[in-house]
This record gives structure tokens, C-alpha cells and sequence, in this order.
């Protein structure tokens, strides 16, 4: 197989806080616990006579790689949410933060629209505490991390273009679940970022496609497991 990603390409970073050096870091270090703990197969065994042969999401190629694609914002310090008695979330920080380095608030929301679910609708900002920069030709998805529901706030997305240097101080939109309250500590992921070449792309109707695709998902079916790892998925690296 020809190596696609034979050109060495680098995410650029620092932190502001020496403190806390490695704000950015690889997607596959931040790989949840509960993921790690679910079995391959319903029944922990590749064969039950209760369950027969059912795969669980352990073993979808696609799921892991949304896991560990790109690399992860991780939180520079403890916070402690808190909801006060007009029901609103309140944000604190350890007393040395400075103030440069601080989670603000915006009062009003541009659209409601914009809050997602089940969240509160008093918009914070992160404060990364890292400026980072990429190659220009590329751009980066910056998103909530990819599967993680967990998490007791959900950041939004947006699209960067190669070759800027990101301020380290920039603000980006999140919102905090209902009903949450309690310490979210240094560490956690809240920002996948997730580079992709710029290229210009457009789409195209093929007929009869589709019994392609019942040729590739009757191949696959002929294989407890693997089929598509080992035909058509290719490794990506990111350090």
C-alpha cells in the first residue's frame, strides 16, 4: 500500500502556563475509561449460545478512529460549576489563575439555536492557555470531542485555516449540561482539533452504486470480525 502520509507535518503549540505544558496532546492518549471497559461482544465471548454472534462498538474501526483522531485541548485547570438559585451555572477557578488566563461569560447568546440540548443557555468561553499554529494548504476542525456525551458541557465547532497563529487567549463558545454540578479537573479533553488538507472536492451521482456496497457488506458478513481494518483501513499517526 503507498504510504499517503509520507510528508512530515506538525502542529506547532505552547502554553502560556509553564505550570501546564502539554495543553495539547495526541487523541489516542485521552481514550475514555467506559470505552476501554466495554467487551467485543455482547457476551464477552465471540460466541454465546444466549447472544450468538453480536458484536458491540468495541470492534467498529470507524468509532475508535473518531476516538483517536487528531489531538485533544485538554483543561489547564480544575474549575467547579455550581448552580445558583436563579438556576444558572456559575464557574470558579483556583484563586492563582490570573485573569488573562480565566473562563469568561457571555451575556447574551447570538441564537438560541446555537444551545444545544439539554444545556443551559448562559454561554462560557474557554480559555485554552495555548497558541498553536499548522501549515498553510491545511485547515483543522475544531469540535466537542467526538463521542464524548459524557462530558458535562459541550464546546462548539468551527473550521481554522492553515498558516495563522492562534492567540492563546482566543475564546471559544461552550455550554454546561443541566444538572451538572461538581469539579471538572485539569486534564480533561474539551476540544479535539482535527487537521484535513485543503482540496476542492464535488459530488457526482454514480448509478448502481449501491450494489457495491451490498458487495462490501456481504464480504464483510462472511467474518466475525475485521473485514474492513484489514481491507480498507489505513493507520493515522498523529504524535
Amino acid at each position: 500500500m503507498i504510504n499517503m502520509f509520507r510528508k512530515k507535518l506538525i502542529l506547532k503549540y505552547n502554553s502560556t502556563l509553564p505550570e501546564y505544558p502539554d495543553t495539547i496532546t495526541p487523541a489516542k492518549k485521552h481514550i475514555p475509561e467506559w470505552y476501554k471497559k466495554i467487551p467485543r461482544f455482547r457476551s464477552g465471548k465471540i460466541f454465546s449460545l444466549e447472544h450468538g454472534h453480536t458484536p458491540t462498538v468495541k470492534l467498529c474501526i470507524p468509532f475508535l478512529d473518531s476516538l483517536t483522531t487528531g489531538y485533544m485541548i485538554t483543561l489547564p485547570y480544575d474549575i467547579y460549576v455550581a448552580i445558583q438559585e436563579n438556576g444558572q451555572p456559575w464557574i470558579t477557578w483556583p484563586p492563582n489563575i490570573l485573569d488573562v488566563s480565566q473562563i469568561s461569560k457571555r451575556q447574551n447568546v447570538a441564537s438560541k439555536n446555537i444551545i444545544p440540548f439539554e444545556h443551559h443557555d448562559t454561554e462560557f468561553t474557554w480559555n485554552y492557555c495555548v497558541s498553536y499554529t499548522f501549515p498553510k494548504g491545511y485547515s483543522c476542525i475544531l469540535t466537542h470531542p467526538f463521542n464524548r456525551h459524557d462530558l458535562p458541557f459541550t464546546t462548539m465547532t468551527g473550521i481554522i485555516d492553515g498558516g495563522i497563529v492562534m492567540t492563546a487567549h482566543g475564546k471559544v463558545p461552550f455550554y454546561i449540561k443541566k444538572n451538572f454540578e461538581g469539579i471538572i479537573p485539569q486534564g480533561t479533553p474539551i476540544a479535539q482539533l482535527i487537521p484535513f488538507r485543503q482540496e476542492n472536492w464535488k459530488s457526482k451521482k454514480i448509478k448502481d452504486l449501491e450494489i457495491k456496497g451490498f458487495i462490501h457488506n456481504s464480504a464483510a458478513a462472511l467474518k466475525f470480525y475485521g473485514w474492513y481494518k484489514n481491507t480498507f483501513w489505513v493507520r493515522k499517526k498523529y504524535e
